[in-house]
């Protein structure tokens, strides 16, 4: 990468942290209210629904991946469809990863602004996120991934013990047995529950760093499991907790579930800073993977500019797009369109790539010969 370190060179570990990093983080925080307002009481089934449907997405990601092993997506978008054609999806990819930066970083500004620092100006806020983002991602893709590796398993595992404590209070006669009320709201609240999944496509950028190629399967599916596994449990520890009717309510539910929590209040008076704390390094994961992944595509898309460049033209853009929606209601609806434009990037655009690999195939355009990984 132009300016910045050497060839990144990724880790099977390393790729199960970049990946749960980048798509566990804000969204966690109000998952499971659009998860139980449709699904009820079976809104964890939901949860790991979406964790299958998202590992049968990931195999398809690796298996074109693996057909260009030593090219991103930004080079194999121009050979199958062209230049022009190429060029425009590449910029679509780089304003989809952008947009879920700014969707991320506006609502990460508004829950520290409700709940930690109420008298600051949120525009104050979002850019010490941004510095803080701009200096992470500075020197590239690999200091990013350390900054994975070596906090979110600490983080991970202080979260899920805050969390269990408010299990002490559960009350389990909220659950029933599932698909009481049939397999319709189940599905109805999957497409909501799957944009929590999103991220995992960054498989299509770094996969030609990848230094054991023939287990990036298998690392990105430990990541979904482990995120689908994490998810289920706080659906769990909401419906038990705060109980349907409450949760559906409640913009950040799982903020409102510390809140029950007896043990803590009687050492801190507001057991939820606790996990916002807790939480915050999760979510500049998330921006964090997000951000480099829109300089990387469109420093590839238009080499010219160099990287670093490119990260300082993209910091103002985001600081002002973060700030165009005038309340948090507004920034959700924003997100929901940001999570149907990953849909696409993790369902027809994958098919549609395996379509024209197997057509330039047929045609010559591409080596007929099977190979280890290909597609055939």
């Amino acid at each position: 990468m132009q300016g910045l370190e050497q060839r990144p060179a990724i880790s099977p570990i390393q790729l199960v942290m970049f990946e749960f990093g980048v798509f566990v983080g804000v969204g966690f925080l109000f998952m499971p209210r659009g998860a139980i307002e449709k699904a009820r009481e079976d809104a964890w089934v939901t949860v790991i629904l979406a964790g299958i449907c998202a590992l049968v997405s990931l195999w398809m990601i690796n298996k074109i991946a693996r057909t260009f092993p030593n090219e991103t997506v930004i080079e194999y978008n121009r050979k199958l469809f062209g230049n022009f054609i190429g060029n425009i999806l590449n910029i679509v990819l780089g304003l989809y990863y952008l947009s879920f930066s700014v969707t991320g970083i506006r609502i990460m500004a508004e829950v520290v602004s409700a709940e930690m620092l109420p008298f600051t100006p949120i525009e104050a806020i979002i850019v010490a996120m941004l510095l803080v983002i701009i200096y992470s991602s500075w020197n590239g893709l690999m200091p990013i991934i350390r900054i994975f590796e070596s906090g979110l398993p600490i983080t991970l595992i202080l979260m899920i013990l805050f969390f269990l404590l408010a299990f002490l209070r559960a009350d389990w006669t909220q659950l029933q047995i599932p698909l009481q009320k049939g397999v319709l709201p189940i599905l109805s609240a999957l497409p909501q529950t799957i944009y929590s999944f999103l991220g995992y496509e960054v498989l299509f950028l770094y996969y030609p760093f990848l230094t054991r190629k023939e287990n990036s399967f298998k690392s990105g599916a430990i990541a979904i499991v482990a995120g689908a596994l994490f998810y289920a449990f706080l659906v769990l520890g909401t419906l038990v907790t705060l109980g349907p009717d409450v949760a559906i309510t409640q913009t950040y539910p799982v903020v409102d579930m510390t809140k029950t929590i007896q043990v803590v209040r009687q050492f801190v008076e507001r057991a939820e800073l606790l996990l916002i704390m807790l939480w915050l390094p999760l979510a500049y994961t998330t921006h964090l993977g997000f951000f480099f992944s829109s300089a990387f595509t469109f420093h590839h898309t238009f080499p010219r500019l160099a990287m670093r460049w490119w990260m300082v033209l993209l910091l103002p853009i985001v600081y002002i797009l973060s700030l165009i929606p005038d309340n948090l209601i507004d920034m959700l609806k924003w997100s929901d369109l940001v999570g149907g434009a990953g849909l696409f990037f993790t369902v027809p655009y994958p098919l549609i790539l395996f379509i024209c690999i197997l057509l330039s195939r047929k045609k010559g355009n591409l080596p007929s010969t099977r190979k280890k990984g290909e597609l055939t």
